[in-house]
């Protein structure tokens, strides 16, 4: 069996050992010192040209001379 006082005594063990971790890194921010970056935000002057088409595709159709023959080739 186990008696109440050493159950007492885990739990108030386990307490202390939160409470000291918890209180640990408390004063960690006001070591750390954080400074906001600075940036420049005016745009570079970008010169945009004309856009280049492609060449337009030429088509040719095919007319055959002699009608005999039905066939392609």
């Amino acid at each position: 069996m186990v008696r109440i006082e050493e159950i007492t005594k885990m739990v108030d063990k386990d307490l202390d050992d939160f409470y000291r971790d918890r209180d640990r890194f408390k004063g960690m921010k006001a070591m750390l010192g954080f400074t906001s970056a600075k940036y420049d935000h005016s745009a570079p002057k970008i010169d945009i040209e004309k856009p280049k088409f492609k060449k337009k595709l030429r088509v040719s159709k095919f007319i055959r001379k002699n009608n005999k023959d039905k066939g392609l080739f």
